[in-house]
């Protein structure tokens, strides 16, 4: 997939959700397969528009402050 960057707003983040729902989905068979538990670090990657897609395959996410644990109830269903 080719994105013409000549039109989006400058500075912006740009996520393949594709890409990253694939990635999802080899993480949340890694957890189903040994029984372990991944998490979101919220401070490696808090891109929020797509917590609901994390929260599909994620178990949930690490926080800091109770603001983070809210967002991340709130945002990732």
């Amino acid at each position: 997939m080719n994105i013409d960057c000549t039109n989006l707003p400058s500075p912006c983040y740009v996520v393949d959700e594709r890409l990253l729902e694939k990635n999802l989905q080899l993480l949340h068979s890694v957890e189903q397969r040994t029984g372990c538990s991944i998490l979101l670090a919220l401070k490696g990657f808090a891109m929020h528009a797509v917590f609901p897609l994390v929260g599909k395959y994620l178990k949930g996410i690490t926080a800091s402050s109770l603001f983070e644990a809210r967002l991340g109830y709130e945002k990732m269903g």
